[in-house]
């Protein structure tokens, strides 16, 4: 998160946070998420009420992590820690004295920015940090430590004070709609298939046109978002050059190993693609699904890149990389925009449709979803589906745009949930159709005809439409 930018869409994170924090208990919890979406500013503001310590490390060798955590201490509370005879602080007496220094009756809260800096330098924090929790829960004191890093580490600190992580994902498409450029919700969803979720770009953006904030901040020279993916592939990975590929293959929508495989073409075997997949997966940039009615030994899976603007950039920006800033580029890239972008959005509107479902459906349908996904197999292809909080089982589509008969689009839904045993015996199973336009008049008077179908337009996955079933 830029300083100074709009804080969106992370009420649940920070309910999450504070709900920790406001437990006697001393804890130990991880925040991950991709650079720029807003890790550092969402733990800051969650401990806002409390005593924060917050502490960046630097990419430092290991005695100067100790020196520098030392110093932070020091400026909060000019007492401690010191070692004698101008020795560093062990870590046990680091973490000691964050116990020492938190107030009886009142909740000390340490954040460790850049946490995986201390994993790097094979830094033995773990075993100090695991006593220094233990003496606090004897002691009574209300000590957390939260520590922010782009992906969780491999090590494992073994504590009963440790917390699942908290992992941070690239805004909705409502929640990213204040910072989003263009005056209809159509408009707004086209910018969000360009620049996506990540707070870090979001802030970046002005109101503007979208031609005109590509430009500015991706095509021009020394544009600040023109290498952004690539430069993020570099930090994250010593040898991006297959990760690229594999994320180039995917950005055009999601697909499944076939298709990584295809795109990746120095790879030989099958299974070669596997371990490049993970790490994509655990660093936050690729996300695999499955079918929610796939049985557990099934190895059916969807890949889709998780930020829009990635995938953008991979399918728009870096064919034409090379001659951008004064080559020529930029015209090429805005012609292959313009030619793709409405395939472009409507690659990432599932995904959209099935955040909406998960966070904001309680408007349109009295409740959010408690499982959301996908179903796919022989036969049925729903690019939404799950189960309400009401225990009503959905279905959905989205409706393409065009002519088309209204009641050909539900028969043909009516056949693909026939398809599938998911919510099979249910007696209220929704049939939902999101349109990204205006819903036809026809489509209107078939769904009025049935009580188990809903139409759901654009302006209510935005929030920008009353609560209410559209027909």
């Amino acid at each position: 998160m830029i300083p100074g930018s709009t804080f969106l869409g992370r009420s649940r994170e920070l309910g999450l946070l504070r709900g920790t924090y406001d437990r006697p208990d001393p804890s130990l919890g991880w925040v991950v998420g991709l650079p720029g979406v807003g890790k550092t500013e969402t733990v800051r503001r969650a401990a806002a009420d409390f005593r924060l310590l917050y502490h960046r490390a630097p990419p430092l060798s290991e005695p100067r992590q100790r020196a520098a955590l030392a110093a932070t201490l020091r400026g909060s509370h000019p007492a401690g820690p010191e070692a004698p005879g101008g020795d560093l602080p062990t870590w046990e007496s680091l973490f000691q004295a964050v116990v020492d220094s938190a107030p009886e009756g009142r909740v000390t809260v340490l954040v460790v920015d850049d946490a995986h800096r201390w994993v790097e330098s094979r830094a033995r924090f773990a075993p100090a940090l695991r006593g220094a929790l233990a003496r606090a829960r004897g002691a009574g004191r209300g000590v957390h430590v939260t520590l922010v890093a782009p992906e969780l580490p491999s090590t494992r600190l073994d504590t009963e004070a440790l917390l699942p992580p908290l992992s941070l994902r690239p805004l909705s498409f409502r929640a990213a709609g204040p910072l989003l450029p263009g005056a209809t919700s159509l408009d707004r969803l086209r910018a969000y298939a360009v620049f996506g979720g990540l707070p870090g770009v979001l802030s970046l953006l002005d109101r503007g046109t979208l031609a005109s904030n590509l430009g500015r901040l991706v095509l021009e020279r020394d544009a600040p978002l023109r290498d952004a993916p690539l430069t993020l592939l570099e930090r994250c990975f010593q040898r991006p050059t297959r990760y690229a590929a594999i994320l180039a293959a995917l950005a055009r929508g999601e697909g499944d190993w076939a298709a990584v495989q295809a795109g990746v073409g120095d790879l030989t075997a099958s299974g070669q693609a596997g371990p490049y997949l993970k790490r994509l997966e655990e660093v936050g940039l690729v996300e695999a699904r499955r079918s929610l009615d796939a049985g557990p030994g099934s190895r059916s899976r969807r890949y889709r890149i998780v930020d829009p603007f990635v995938a953008a950039w991979f399918r728009f920006v870096l064919p034409h990389r090379e001659g951008l800033g004064g080559g020529g580029g930029e015209a090429a890239c805005v012609h292959h925009l313009r030619g793709g972008l409405e395939a472009h959005v409507a690659s990432i509107l599932p995904e959209v449709c099935r955040s909406f479902m998960v966070l904001d459906a309680m408007e349109e349908l009295g409740a959010n979803a408690r499982e959301c996904g996908s179903l796919w197999g022989p036969g049925y292809d729903l690019p939404v589906a799950g189960v309400l909080g009401t225990g009503a089982p959905f279905y959905g589509q989205v409706v393409p745009e065009g002519p088309g008969g209204a009641s050909s689009v539900l028969a043909a839904l009516d056949a693909q949930i026939r398809e599938t045993r998911y919510g099979f015996g249910r007696e209220r199973r929704l049939r939902l159709l999101f349109v990204r336009g205006k819903a036809s008049a026809p489509l209107l008077r078939a769904v009025a005809r049935r009580d188990d179908a809903v139409v759901v337009g654009l302006e209510a996955v935005a929030g920008t439409a009353g609560p209410g079933r559209e027909g």
